[in-house]
C-alpha cells in the first residue's frame, strides 16, 4: 500500500473509537516516566570503563493514529489504525576517537481489528535491534560503519512512522554543516514496515541487489549581504538507476522578507537490469521562500519532471524512498511521492506560522499535473493539507502532539482520498 511521507514534517519539527483514544491518552501519561537515563557530554573518556559509564541514552516513544478513507483513491478502502512504540538508544563516550551506538526498536498495535482496515506499516508488531554501529571521529572527519540512520538525498529517516528507516552502511564525511565532502556505501536497509535488514528495495522483495553508493559535496559563500550555498550528489543504485542531483540557494538575510531563492536539477539514468523500468529522466525546479512576518513563512515551489525512456514506469527511480518520500523535490504532496506520480508539472505552496514557542500551525496546497504514462491523461491531483503541532514545556518538555489532516482530489477517480495522521511523541 502506498504510504508516502513528505519531508514537510521534518522541516517543521527535528480516533474514532473510545478504546483507541484511551490508549493514546494512557501513553501520554506514561511517556515522561520513561526518560530517566544517564546522560553526559561528548568529552572523551580516558578508560574503557569510563567510555561505558559516561555514555548517554536517548530515544523516541510515540503513538501514531492513521485514519484513511478511499485510501490512495481505492474506493471503499477505509482504514483506522493505532500503534505505539519507538526506540531506545545507547552511545558510549568517545575513547581515542572511537564510540559505539546501539538501539532497540519495538512496535505494538492497539485494537487493530480486521486486516483490511489496518494500515500496513503500522500493522506488524516488531521487537529487534535497530541501530548498531562503530564510529571513529578526528577533528572534522567522521566514519561510521554498521546499521545506522542516514540523511542523504532519497536516503533518509522519514520519521512519520514509529520506527526509523535504518541502513546497513559505511558512511564517511569530512567537514560539517554547509561545507562537506561525504561518501556512503549501503549494503542493506530496513524499512519502517519491517524489523530486519534486507538486500531488497522498496520496489520489490524478490530481486536482491548490491545496494548503492554515493558521493556528495556542499559549500557556501558569502558575497556582500547574500548567502550562497550549494550541494551536488551522485548516487549509484545497483540494477536500478544512477542519480545526479544538485541544488543551490541564494539568501538575502538582511533584506525585507528575507527572500531565499532555490534552484535544483535532478538527472536519472538506467543502471544494470533496470529492475523498476528504464530511466532517462530530468527534473528541474525552483523555490521561493519569504518570511512575511517574523514567525510566518511562505513558500512556493515548482518542478518539471520528464522520463524520456520508452516503457518507463516512474519519472525517477528511487529504490529506498519509493512510495515513502519525495526527497528533495521542491513541489511535493504530503501523502504521496512526486517521483512516483508521473511526468509533467508539479506545484506546491505552503504557509507555516509559529504562533508561540509551543504552537505551530500551517497549511499546504500541491497541484500534480502529472501523467503516469504517455497514453494516460494527467492526474490533475490537488492536495489540501492543514496541520498543527503543540510542543509541551516544563516537566513535559520533549512531549509533542501533531495532527496532519488533508484530502487529495483527482478527476481520474470517483472518490476523494482523505487521511488524518495524529502522532503523540516523546523525545529524550
Amino acid at each position: 500500500m502506498h504510504a508516502s511521507t513528505s519531508s514537510l514534517q521534518k522541516k517543521i519539527l527535528s480516533g474514532k473509537h473510545y478504546r483507541r483514544i484511551t490508549g493514546c491518552l494512557m501513553l501520554s501519561a506514561l511517556l515522561p516516566l520513561c526518560s530517566y537515563a544517564t546522560t553526559s557530554d561528548d568529552s572523551s573518556a580516558s578508560t574503557l570503563e569510563d567510555a561505558i559509564t559516561q555514555g548517554k541514552v536517548s530515544g523516541s516513544l510515540r503513538s501514531v493514529y492513521y485514519s484513511t478513507h478511499n485510501a490512495y483513491f481505492v474506493q471503499g478502502l477505509n482504514q483506522d489504525t493505532v500503534s505505539y512504540g519507538g526506540f531506545l538508544k545507547y552511545e558510549t563516550a568517545p575513547l581515542d576517537g572511537f564510540n559505539l551506538g546501539v538501539s532497540g526498536i519495538f512496535v505494538r498495535g492497539i485494537d487493530h481489528g480486521a486486516a483490511s482496515r489496518t494500515v500496513t506499516e503500522l500493522g506488524d508488531n516488531q521487537t529487534n535491534i535497530g541501530e548498531a554501529w562503530l564510529q571513529w571521529r578526528h577533528d572534522d572527519f567522521r566514519i561510521t560503519a554498521g546499521n545506522q540512520q542516514l540523511n542523504t538525498p532519497f536516503l533518509g529517516n522519514y520519521d512519520w512512522r514509529i520506527t526509523p528507516i535504518i541502513y546497513q552502511a559505511i558512511d564517511a564525511q569530512y567537514g560539517h554543516d554547509e561545507d562537506f565532502i561525504r561518501a556512503t556505501k549501503v549494503f542493506r536497509y530496513k524499512s519502517w514496515g519491517t524489523d530486519r535488514q534486507q538486500r531488497y528495495t522498496a520496489y520489490n522483495t524478490e530481486d536482491k541487489t548490491n545496494g548503492m553508493w554515493s558521493l556528495g559535496a556542499g559549500h557556501h559563500w558569502d558575497v556582500n549581504d547574500v548567502h550562497l550555498k550549494g550541494v551536488a550528489w551522485y548516487e549509484n543504485y545497483n540494477d536500478y538507476s544512477d542519480i545526479f542531483y544538485t541544488e543551490g540557494h541564494a539568501q538575502w538575510n538582511q533584506a525585507p522578507l528575507q527572500p531565499d531563492l532555490g534552484l535544483q536539477y535532478i538527472r536519472g539514468t538506467g543502471n544494470g537490469k533496470d529492475l523498476a523500468g528504464p530511466v532517462n529522466s530530468q527534473s528541474i525546479g525552483w523555490q521561493l521562500s519569504l518570511n512575511l512576518l517574523s514567525s510566518l513563512n511562505w513558500k512556493v515551489g515548482y518542478d518539471y519532471l520528464a522520463n524520456n525512456a520508452s516503457g518507463y514506469k516512474y519519472p525517477l527511480v528511487t529504490p529506498y524512498s519509493h512510495n515513502t518520500s519525495s526527497g528533495p523535490y521542491f513541489a511535493q504532496p504530503f501523502f504521496t511521492s512526486t517521483q512516483d506520480l508521473g511526468n509533467g508539472n508539479a506545484w506546491a505552496t505552503s504557509l507555516n506560522y509559529n504562533a508561540t514557542e509551543q504552537v505551530t500551525i500551517g497549511s499546504r496546497y500541491s497541484w500534480m499535473d502529472l501523467k503516469p504514462a504517455s497514453s494516460h491523461g494527467s492526474l490533475r491531483q490537488s492536495e489540501y493539507l492543514i496541520y498543527g503541532i503543540y510542543s509541551f514545556d516544563g516537566a513535559l518538555k520533549g512531549l509533542s502532539l501533531t495532527d496532519f489532516v488533508g484530502v487529495q482530489t483527482s478527476p481520474m477517480y470517483a472518490k476523494n482520498f482523505w487521511q488524518n495522521r495524529v502522532a503523540l511523541q516523546y523525545d529524550f
